[in-house]
């Protein structure tokens, strides 16, 4: 169970990472932040996953990799290129795609051990939210889609780290 309520809790974390629209300081257009922290995956001890037998301890392992070298992948990247290197569109991206397999771990935890996590409110539709994210960057991949133009949404309840400058300030 700790280790459905651990995939569970990144999930969530994961969730809030893909639908987090960056930032960017006025004053310097290649400066931005999140107003979420990086999706991280706290496992029970070792011991206690050998108890999930050797298939479900090496892919949650492997989840876990994954989940660093995304980390470490993202760390690689040029910010300083024209349009982040992409940067926005694979973090979004590769956080959605491990959110959706740890869900696919989670559901077999499920099954193979008879447990029942607690139920979560009907509007809460992480797989529906993660599904949409994966097909619009395959379709960015395969040339579909062309453009994709961010949209602020009305009456956010982020408060803004960066000052308004200029005309925006008004």
């Amino acid at each position: 169970m700790l280790t459905a309520l651990a995939l569970d809790d990144f999930v969530g974390a994961a969730y809030a990472a893909v639908h987090d629209t960056p930032e960017f300081n006025p004053a310097n257009e290649g400066e931005f932040v999140f107003h979420t922290p990086e999706p991280v995956l706290v496992l029970p001890q070792a011991q206690d996953l050998s108890l999930l037998g050797e298939e479900l301890f090496n892919e949650t392992l492997w989840l876990s990799n994954r989940i660093t070298n995304l980390g470490n992948a993202l760390d690689s990247l040029d910010l300083s290129s024209p349009g982040f290197d992409r940067f926005f569109e694979r973090r979004q991206e590769g956080y959605a795609v491990l959110a959706a397999t740890a869900m696919d771990l989670i559901e077999r935890l499920l099954v193979d051990f008879d447990l029942n996590l607690p139920e979560k409110p009907d509007y809460y539709r992480q797989r529906e939210g993660l599904a949409s994210v994966v097909q619009a960057a395959g379709q960015r991949r395969t040339g579909t889609r062309m453009t994709a133009a961010r949209v602020q949404a009305p009456g956010s309840n982020i408060t803004h780290l960066f000052p308004k400058t200029g005309e925006e300030g008004e």
